[in-house]
């Protein structure tokens, strides 16, 4: 699995250096190339709350993004950047996946010096094409941010979300109930830290909280049957596994370090608890650790 997920990954970095190319003929004041590369493992991938549901797996992950930014006022900043990315799993290949996006980030600075707050507006599109049919679908997101730094060492911010992602394929196997489960719709609010241990350490939290549709998988189940509004088969997971769409609260708490190895690169590490209350009483938790390498140029 993992030798498929390197053979990938020129056609993924090609198109991201693609447009690098292209926009370096522009007026931009600044360019950039980001590659991140590594590994990450997620203990319930169903988002199950059956234990005999409940399915693990590790990936290999790749993402590249090339940007170019222009400053259009001491206080002001336009950056416009296209992105891939690629997940590739080691036994559950239906999650597969290939995703091409752009984001545009507006920042604004409420004065000058490194402590004055700023605002950040941003809007992302991307398309994923799963190996899985019913998770293919463009996905777009729009963000607001507040922060501010408070001293040379730590930095904080708050913000909100808004998602929405579309099926492309309608697979439905219930009459009058939607086969499009990953058509979902989300909001969320979150605070986050960060701190500057030394010229080389960073450590952070976030804490989220998410509203909106959620999707869990699983075998056939009269309770989460009565609450959802689309189901679909989700044969990534097995033959007799199916995927409900139902709504729902997720609470995330994350923490991350990245340790600069040199100016150019670093080691950074994530981890991620996801605790999910839905409707009819449905509730499952789930942990995901990241482990990524990232260069910059």
């Amino acid at each position: 699995m993992y030798l498929t997920a390197l053979r990938r990954a020129p056609a993924i970095l090609a198109g991201s250096a693609l447009v690098f190319l292209c926009a370096s003929g522009g007026a931009a004041t600044a360019l950039a190339l980001d590659v991140d590369a590594g590994f990450l493992y997620d203990d319930n991938l169903t988002r199950a709350y059956a234990p005999a549901d409940i399915r693990a797996d590790a990936a290999v992950t790749m993402d590249a993004a090339t940007a170019a930014s222009w400053v259009l006022s001491g206080s002001d900043w336009l950056t416009l950047s296209a992105e891939a990315r690629g997940e590739f799993y080691n036994r559950f290949t239906g999650l597969d996946v290939i995703g091409l996006g752009a984001t545009a980030t507006y920042k604004h600075k409420f004065g000058v010096g490194l402590e004055v707050p700023y605002l950040v507006l941003a809007a992302n599109g991307s398309n994923d094409d799963y190996h899985s049919r019913i998770r293919d679908g463009p996905r777009f997101e729009l963000r607001a941010e507040l922060g501010k730094r408070f001293s040379s060492q730590f930095d904080a911010a708050f913000g909100a979300r808004y998602e929405r992602r579309y099926g492309r394929n309608d697979e439905p196997v219930v009459p009058g109930v939607s086969g499009r489960v990953f058509a979902l719709r989300g909001r969320s609010v979150y605070v986050r830290g960060g701190y500057d241990v030394d010229d080389r350490l960073h450590v952070g939290a976030e804490l989220e909280v998410r509203r909106g549709d959620v999707v869990a998988s699983t075998r056939p189940d009269f309770d989460i049957f009565v609450v959802s509004d689309a189901i679909a088969a989700d044969p990534t997971f097995g033959p007799d596994f199916f995927a409900y769409r139902l709504p729902g609260t997720t609470d995330t708490a994350r923490i991350n370090g990245s340790f600069a190895l040199d100016d150019r690169s670093s080691l950074n590490l994530v981890y991620a608890d996801e605790r999910t209350d839905a409707s009819g009483g449905i509730s499952y938790r789930s942990h995901r650790v990241n482990l990524l390498y990232a260069w910059s140029y």
